[in-house]
């Protein structure tokens, strides 16, 4: 019978890691340790990672026409581009991939991001509607929830170290009037989604009384964030995730570039690992 005594700090990790724009999503990703590959749905993510050790490809969205249209039915512009095949492709490669052993060699697989992943998957459940384009209506959120949560239950059992990331809202309930923080999903995505994850930690940046950029991530929830939490023991409620990417003289000037692995979220994984042995 198994036993907990027996699960190992180095288990594979899914982290799920949320913020807003700016606040150091994708460049944590770099602080992993391994053979890294990424999927890139964000036209800007490369630029992130540029310099670095990480395979990738880009899937980015459609051109899609400046037309108006409204929901009320025979009233739109002409448009140009009417259909999109992008998540059609980025889905039958995924899958050849699984089933050639392509992601073997590597030790995390990454996607960024899942806002603009749902994105291309509703792009792809409009154009087989007809409506490419168009405001969704409320029949296109099913197919692009079921696409979202069978492709996220596939990555999880794939034993690789997983690194996702998302952007975050606040909502009003129109009930209580209550405003929370929470993942930029459709729907029941909010809640399960988050339950895939081993990790769901929130990004965050600002200037300390120097002017220099501190990032930050966020371990617990608290106030009106929806989901956050860590599996990590001892980790303080936020954390600092800064990387120094040069070493400087006293004159400022750069030395040498620093290598980012081990550093920031990758620093805390180390340690998880060391104090394992304690």
């Amino acid at each position: 019978m198994p036993n907990t005594l027996d699960v190992k700090a180095t288990e594979p990790k899914k982290i799920f890691m949320t913020g807003d724009t700016g606040s150091g999503k994708t460049t944590q990703f770099l602080t992993l340790p391994g053979k890294k590959y990424i999927y890139l749905f964000d036209p800007n993510a490369k630029l992130a990672l540029r310099g670095y050790d990480v395979d990738y490809d880009e899937y980015l969205p459609t051109t899609v026409s400046a037309a108006v249209s409204s929901l009320t039915k025979g009233k739109a512009d002409s448009r140009g581009t009417t259909t999109s095949d992008v998540y059609q492709r980025f889905e039958s490669e995924f899958d050849q991939r699984i089933k050639s052993g392509f992601f073997d060699p590597y030790d995390w697989l990454g996607f960024d991001s899942a806002t603009t992943l749902l994105d291309l998957i509703m792009d792809r459940v409009l154009t087989m509607n007809g409506r490419f384009g168009q405001w969704p209506q409320q029949d296109d959120y099913g197919p692009q929830m079921a696409a979202f949560i069978n492709m996220c239950r596939t990555v999880t059992a794939m034993g690789k170290g997983l690194y996702v990331t998302g952007h975050l809202e606040e909502k009003q309930d129109q009930i209580t009037k209550r405003i929370t923080t929470r993942p930029m999903m459709t729907g029941r995505l909010i809640v399960k989604v988050p339950l895939l994850f081993s990790d769901v930690f929130v990004a965050g940046s600002d200037l300390d009384e120097k002017g220099n950029v501190v990032y930050t991530i966020q371990t617990v929830r608290s106030g009106n964030l929806v989901a956050c939490r860590t599996s990590i023991k001892g980790l303080n409620p936020i954390e600092n995730v800064t990387i120094q990417w040069f070493e400087k003289n006293k004159d400022n000037e750069i030395i040498k570039k620093l290598d980012p692995v081990g550093q920031g979220l990758g620093g805390i994984l180390s340690w998880e690992a060391r104090q394992a042995n304690i």
